[in-house]
């Protein structure tokens, strides 16, 4: 793997918590739509019961969700656990750094912070900095290799 491709995947880990606000989000959307009866409804059971002792809304709710809407839920749910997992994976791989290393590839990818901020941290020059830098981004191209979930992730271009 490629150093740019490494910095694309540091890049997206900052905007993993959005897409997975995002997504959560657009979920909540639908489940509101569809789900009659839900958080934002009236609690109508209590009022109107059918046969069976199952309200109408259950009813409802359970037979009038189109196909298309309960895929993009269940394609919403599917994006949130592989985002979280590809979360914890990159930062499981960013943690098999050596200290110098992942602290300052931490700090310039994750925390977005500047050369000049990160070289008092550590008491490198930021010409230092930027070569531990580039041997860590080096080790995290293997890393990410190995880790199949990292490697065969759709990332946004």
């Amino acid at each position: 793997m490629e150093r740019e491709k490494v910095k694309s995947i540091l890049a997206f880990y900052r905007d993993i918590d959005g897409e997975v606000i995002l997504a959560k989000r657009m979920l909540r959307d639908y489940e509101d739509t569809y789900y009659v009866g839900g958080n934002g409804g009236a609690n109508l059971e209590s009022y109107i019961k059918s046969r069976n002792k199952v309200s109408k809304p259950t009813e409802a709710a359970a037979l009038n969700i189109p196909e298309s809407a309960s895929a993009v839920m269940r394609d919403l749910r599917a994006d949130v656990e592989r985002l979280a997992a590809l979360k914890a994976a990159i930062l499981q791989e960013l943690n098999k750094l050596p200290l110098q290393q992942k602290s300052i590839v931490y700090d310039f990818y994750i925390q977005g912070l500047q050369w000049v901020q990160i070289s008092a941290r550590v008491h490198y020059s930021p010409t230092r900095c930027k070569t531990i830098r580039n041997s860590g981004l080096d080790n995290l191209a293997r890393y990410f290799t190995k880790n199949d979930l990292i490697k065969n992730f759709n990332y946004p271009t």
